[in-house]
């Protein structure tokens, strides 16, 4: 800087001693004034650089001016974002109307952000305001536009409030833009279940099972496309129809037990009872279950012919060591009047009884309610009062039947449980006192 003004002022000197010479600078048609070229020049300059001077302050101005809005709108927004955690944080430890607070003060300012947009749902979902969280999401929908994770939310949410044609065409809308996703196509199942609309809920549940890839969740993919096959064997107004396609489910999925009841119950409404334990019986070979054991005696019993239920009774007892078949057996031995051999049938069972409580498995109450009928058949009314009584006051009613998904109980057999499972429902045997801390229901009920 210093060498620059040295050089303007040797320049501006040079003019003076050698050039002193003047100049008309003309201000108008009649104004004019004279001055030396080296005061012209050195005004040019001083112009030039006050120009120079007054733009870089202007410069320095407008960025500072920038600078400070950008600060302002960086911690304005930073704020923002603690506000979003903040309300993630509430949301997650359980404080709902703190979450919404928050949450919604995020969303007000950013209303593209979708992800702070379900969880605002979410918590006015946790705080039973389910026409509020709608209104949210279709908010949403207006800044976002159709996202999949937005239509699924507003088809579970329609699902929620027990609006199942709403929930299907959120989630139709949704299924359109992922046709293969299988979290899609089996919610859109259940929807179409919940309509009755059970033939469209079979083919979307089929495409699940196609779509599927998750070893570990296949499995589930696979019972629910059968249980909406079942639902829409079942739902066919023709009655041929509706057995022709039970019969087929039977021969694709045999170990599925409603089907095959449905199937028995139809053969015996119309008086087929040969078709009606054929069935029952192939389905007893390849698994006991109790269902199966109760409708085969019954079928045999009410047609006053209880003794022809026993070749298939003690084929299913044979090869295990499982309580519910042999019990049965020892039941239709009682009905068909062989009381030697119910009783010797019991006090196997008896002499057994440390070895089942060894597996987790204690059969008193149900072996005591077939000694108290056998008492009953013999005339022994005193020793079966006693035993009817032990049995009705054991660890659970006897031949009570259990879901081994969800562990609710029933007094009978059902195709489908409350927890939405089709064909999980079987006899339950009841743990031992000791034994049931060590072993969940779950699993008792599967070693039936």
């Amino acid at each position: 800087m210093a060498v620059l003004v040295a050089l303007v002022g040797g320049v501006v000197g040079y003019l003076f001693y050698h050039n002193a010479h003047t100049v008309s600078l003309l201000l108008g048609p009649q104004s004019s004034f004279e001055l030396p070229v080296a005061a012209l020049v050195l005004g040019a300059l001083a112009i030039g650089a006050g120009l120079v001077l007054l733009g870089g302050l202007l410069r320095s101005s407008v960025t500072g001016v920038s600078s400070w809005r950008q600060q302002r709108r960086e911690r304005r927004h930073g704020a923002l974002l603690r506000v979003r955690e903040q309300g993630r944080r509430y949301l997650w430890s359980g404080d709902f109307e703190s979450a919404t607070r928050a949450l919604a003060r995020y969303v007000a300012r950013h209303p593209k952000d979708l992800d702070a947009v379900l969880e605002l749902a979410h918590t006015y979902e946790a705080r039973g305001e389910l026409e509020t969280a709608r209104r949210v999401l279709e908010l949403a929908r207006g800044e976002v536009g159709s996202d999949p994770r937005l239509l699924h939310e507003l088809g579970r949410l329609a699902r929620k409030r027990g609006n199942a044609g709403a929930a299907i065409d959120w989630l139709q809308e949704a299924v359109q833009q992922h046709p293969d996703s299988p979290r899609l196509l089996a919610e859109l199942a259940e929807a179409l279940a919940a309509e009755g609309r059970f033939a469209e809920a079979s083919d979307v549940a089929h495409r699940c099972l196609a779509a599927e890839r998750e070893p570990s969740r296949r499995e589930e993919a696979r019972n629910r496309a059968i249980a909406m096959r079942y639902r829409a064997a079942q739902a066919l107004e023709d009655p041929a129809a509706s057995e022709q396609a039970l019969r087929r489910l039977v021969t694709d999925a045999p170990d599925f037990v409603p089907a095959i009841v449905a199937l028995a119950a139809r053969a015996r409404a119309t008086n087929d009872l040969r078709t009606a334990e054929r069935v029952l019986r192939d389905a007893i070979r390849r698994a006991p279950r109790g269902v199966l054991l109760e409708r085969f005696f019954a079928l045999h019993a009410n047609a006053g012919q209880p003794e022809r239920a026993l070749p298939v009774l003690r084929d299913a007892c044979s090869g295990n060591s499982l309580a519910a078949p042999r019990l049965m057996l020892a039941r239709a031995l009682v009905a068909a009047g062989k009381h030697p051999a119910a009783e010797s049938e019991l006090s196997a069972l008896v002499k057994d009884t440390p070895a089942y409580r060894a597996e987790g498995v204690d059969i008193g109450p149900e072996r005591d309610l077939v000694a108290g009928e056998l008492a009953l058949a013999r005339g022994h009314d005193r020793e079966a009062a006693t035993l009817l009584g032990r049995a009705a006051t054991g660890s659970h009613r006897p031949f009570v039947h259990a879901c081994v998904r969800c562990e609710r109980e029933y007094p009978e057999w059902r195709d489908q449980c409350a927890c939405g499972a089709y064909g999980t429902i079987d006899w339950l045997t009841a743990l031992a006192p000791l034994d049931r801390e060590r072993q969940p229901r779950s699993t008792q009920a599967a070693m039936l």
